[in-house]
């Protein structure tokens, strides 16, 4: 019997260790060809035909186009944006424009109290040299009633105030004209001091503003205006008349009115009574009429 020849046995040889980058052939094949297959088929036509890529002919005109536009926002902002200190600068320029005019107006306000009071006394004198003493006595009269000097004496204050729960706007501001429910409103003090003048005031003042016949009561934006001055709330109403002008003015229309706005919108009043109620001049007192004074028959 024949034994075939068996193959030599040998040790079982080490495998080949496992290249770790394996698991990553498709990264590796994305990094390496990062075009896709048509893309870069068309490119190697092109380039095959001896034409230069599109990208290449066109990059250096993008460059500048970008540049300029780059450019020309910057100078856009530039020109739209005020420099802070230049804001600053107009801002302290404003004030200090303000300030100067004030002090002027100050200068000259005073300047005309000093010829106004000169020329109170040059009239004082000249009447008592000629013994006109009823013309002296008319003249203080007509200066009171026009409100061109102060007076004080006896009278009231009446004080007339919004209702608590006065109308606001949607910011919660009630001094709005879209909001004037229970406001005081430049007609109610209209019609308040026509009542007064009918009860035997002998002269009145809304908050320091002498009223005169000139004197305008208006209402604009935010505010009453009187002799063209801003008042705000409460309006204290300073009136010098005879001890019974509170119960005359009750009666009349001025205070039925008064009372009906009270009751009906919540507008707040009160009196009080003043031995010495200070009422000073007006603003500016014009001239418009005058006639000269007879002389006396002698």
């Amino acid at each position: 019997m024949k034994w075939s020849k068996l193959p030599k046995l040998t040790p079982d040889e080490p495998t080949p260790p496992r290249d770790p980058a394996a698991s990553m052939s498709l990264i590796n094949d994305v990094i390496r060809h990062p075009l896709d297959p048509s893309y870069e088929a068309a490119a190697a036509k092109k380039r095959a035909a001896g034409l230069a890529p599109t990208s290449g002919t066109r990059s250096p005109l993008l460059i500048l186009v970008m540049v300029l536009i780059g450019f020309g926002l910057a100078v856009s902002a530039l020109t739209l944006r005020t420099p802070l200190g230049e804001a600053k600068k107009q801002h302290d320029e404003l004030v200090s424009r303000i300030n100067k005019g004030q002090t002027l107006i100050d200068q000259r306000s005073r300047s005309v109290t000093g010829l106004n009071t000169e020329i109170a006394g040059l009239q004082e004198s000249a009447l008592s040299r000629g013994n006109r003493q009823d013309t002296t006595d008319e003249l203080h009269v007509a200066e009171a009633v026009a409100g061109a000097v102060a007076v004080h004496g006896p009278g009231f204050v009446l004080s007339v105030n919004d209702a608590k729960d006065a109308g606001t706007d949607a910011q919660g501001d009630p001094r709005t004209s879209g909001s004037d429910t229970g406001r005081v409103t430049s007609a109610d003090l209209q019609m308040v001091v026509n009542g007064l003048w009918e009860a035997g005031a002998e002269a009145i003042a809304i908050n320091g503003q002498r009223v005169t016949s000139l004197t305008a009561i208006r209402f604009a934006g935010e505010a009453i205006l009187v002799n063209y001055r801003p008042l705000v709330p409460p309006y204290d109403i300073s009136i010098i008349g005879p001890s019974g002008l509170h119960a005359a003015f009750d009666k009349n229309a001025g205070g039925n009115y008064l009372s009906t706005i009270s009751k009906g919108v919540g507008v707040r009043s009160s009196w009080r009574t003043s031995q010495n109620v200070q009422l000073p001049e007006a603003p500016s007192v014009s001239l418009n009429y005058a006639r000269p004074a007879k002389e006396k028959s002698q």
